[in-house]
This record gives structure tokens, sequence and C-alpha cells, in this order.
């Protein structure tokens, strides 16, 4: 990373998480930073709302093992990630995860017993090059949006959009200039939030369309037709 394209320190970050929090009404609840004390509960807050309900997942059964946990864990070191917690409980009530994604790099998932993870994140990757970001913008570094999250008691109130919004706002705080995002939405309710914000849809990959010795890999995936891909520059 350059001089002129680095993160801002974490206390400028999160000075600026306050002042976006200051102008945003949400009910309840304030905006902060993801930390490591946060780490293991934001990790349990994804299993819990995100993973049991996410298109893919759900369609192999996959489980959330130990190795999934840690792997969530490492994504999400960097501790970038906007969460709402409750103000009277003190718990995580919505997240809007990611991290930083650099060119070149490319997860090795050889190694992995969790195969049906691995076959998740096979399809993910499989038209990378089609979908290269680094190769669009000629950019070096991106904001990569991991998972949009709102606790089952919680939804159907906004607070998914809210988040959105904010985080938004925060990229623009990261310090990096230009600010490319990139993001995959595997069902209709995240393509639904992908669009309204703008996100421009680079790749469409259809669930009937991805088979593996020519059987279908995702069935049973409901209303649920495919994965979008999405990048925005700020």
């Amino acid at each position: 990373m350059t001089e002129e394209n680095k993160i801002r320190p974490r206390k400028e970050l999160e000075e600026a998480l306050r002042r976006i929090n200051d102008s945003t009404d949400f009910k309840n609840g304030h905006l902060e930073l993801s930390s490591d004390e946060r780490s293991s509960s934001l990790v349990r807050f994804l299993k819990e709302h995100f993973y049991a309900d996410e298109a893919l997942g759900k369609s192999l059964g996959a489980e959330f093992d130990e190795e999934v946990t840690a792997i969530f864990s490492d994504i999400l070191r960097e501790n970038l990630s906007v969460l709402l917690i409750s103000d009277s409980t003190g718990e995580i009530i919505a997240c809007r995860s990611m991290s930083l994604a650099k060119k070149g790099e490319k997860a090795d998932w050889s190694k992995s017993k969790n195969r049906k993870f691995v076959t998740i994140m096979d399809f993910l990757g499989h038209r990378y090059d089609a979908m290269d970001v680094f190769k669009r913008y000629n950019a070096d570094i991106a904001v990569s949006f991991f998972a949009l999250a709102t606790h089952r008691d919680h939804r159907a109130q906004g607070i998914a959009s809210k988040l959105m919004k904010a985080t938004l706002l925060f990229c623009k705080e990261l310090g990096l200039n230009p600010v490319f995002i990139k993001g995959e939405g595997t069902s209709n309710y995240s393509q639904k939030i992908y669009g309204k914000f703008g996100f421009e849809t680079i790749h469409t990959l259809p669930y009937d369309e991805y088979k593996i010795d020519g059987e279908i890999v995702f069935k049973n995936t409901g209303e649920n037709k495919s994965t979008k891909c999405y990048v925005k520059q700020l």
C-alpha cells in the first residue's frame, strides 16, 4: 500500500464512525468498529445470523465448524467491519463485515477438510478472471464486503439498509483514494440492497448452470436463483 493510499489509524477511524453514528438514526443502538475484543462474538453472530440462512450453505447443509470459524476470524482480522450494538444489552444487532483485498491474493482451499465450504468458495471464485475488480479498475487494493447480517429478532426494520448507508460513508474515511468495493449477493435479499445503493453487477452466476460431474451442485435454493457479483467506486 502506498503512503497516499494507506488505511488511517484506528483512532481516526473510530472518530469518523462516531460522526457517522451521530448523523444516523439508529433506534436503541449505536455504531461500533469491530475489535479484537469482539472478534469471537462477531464470528459467532455471523454463524447464527448469517451462515445459517445463507442460500449456498443452506443448500449444501454446510457445517460452521472450527475450520470455518478460523477462516472467518482470519478474513475479519483487520477489524474494519461496522457493527450495530444494542444500547441496552451491548450485544451485536447487525453487522456489515468487510476486509481489504489485495491484487494477486488468492485463497488456497486445497488442504481444507470442510469440503462443502470449499465447494461454496470454489463456486464464488470460478469466474474470477471474468470479474477481476483489480484488472477492471487497474487497482492494487479494494474493500471486500463479506457478509451483511441482522439479528433475527431485529429484522424487517430497515436496519440492514441503514447500516449499508453508514458503511459506505465509513469507507470514504478509510484513507483509500479512490475507494473500490467488491462484494457478492447470494440471495435476493442481499441483491436488493446492493442494487438500492447503486452497485454495478459485473457478473451473474446462475445456480442451475453450475455443475460438477454433470450434477447441479446447489439445489433447493428457493427463490434465490443466482449469485451476483458487484463493484462500486466511491
